[in-house]
């Protein structure tokens, strides 16, 4: 090969390298299956009360902190319109609890209750409430219990169970694995 042709194939073929990894980075953002959600295997942990009965609005969060043994885990109770995997329903009222940390890179997650404000601040326009990441636009569902949606996140998010007493709920365990602190 000749000096001057590498003035031609160096540029072709960095051009043609980043052209392959959009054309993958497109693929996996936009078209790659993510894992479904199924019935949560739960860890049993500190029983710690997180909300009264009655006391959210549907579609309404409350953050909270839940005691584990690496720390404190951020968590976030919702009260939903109808029944999500792994949440409770009582009288009518459904409630789920998920972790605050994103699976893809464990940045802390918004509620972001508002998806016309979202279209604009996630780039990702949604029907319903959801929890997003604010480090890479990543979103989750928590109708389909905490579902990744959107962006670079593959893994649901993981959901702690919530048991009710004497009208109070109550944070009992979480989900196995807890990602992104447990891996895969």
């Amino acid at each position: 090969m000749r000096r001057r042709d590498l003035f031609f194939y160096v540029p072709v073929a960095v051009a043609g390298g980043f052209f392959a990894w959009f054309g993958l980075r497109t693929y996996n953002l936009r078209f790659r299956p993510r894992p479904e959600v199924g019935e949560p295997t739960w860890n049993d942990g500190p029983k710690v009360a997180v909300a009264r009965l009655g006391e959210l609005a549907v579609w309404q969060a409350k953050p909270f902190a839940y005691p584990l043994p690496l720390g404190e885990l951020k968590a976030f109770l919702l009260r939903l319109p109808e029944a999500a995997p792994g949440g409770l329903s009582l009288e009518g009222e459904h409630y789920i609890a998920f972790s605050r940390i994103c699976t893809h890179q464990g940045c802390t997650l918004n509620y972001v209750p508002d998806p016309e404000a979202a279209s604009i601040l996630y780039n990702f326009r949604y029907e319903r409430p959801f929890l997003g990441c604010p480090c890479h636009f990543g979103a989750f569902d928590p109708l389909l219990g905490g579902k990744a949606v959107y962006g670079p996140p593959r893994f649901p998010l993981p959901r702690l169970r919530l048991e009710a007493e004497a009208g109070t709920l109550y944070a009992t365990g979480h989900e196995v694995p807890l990602r992104p602190m447990e891996g895969a």
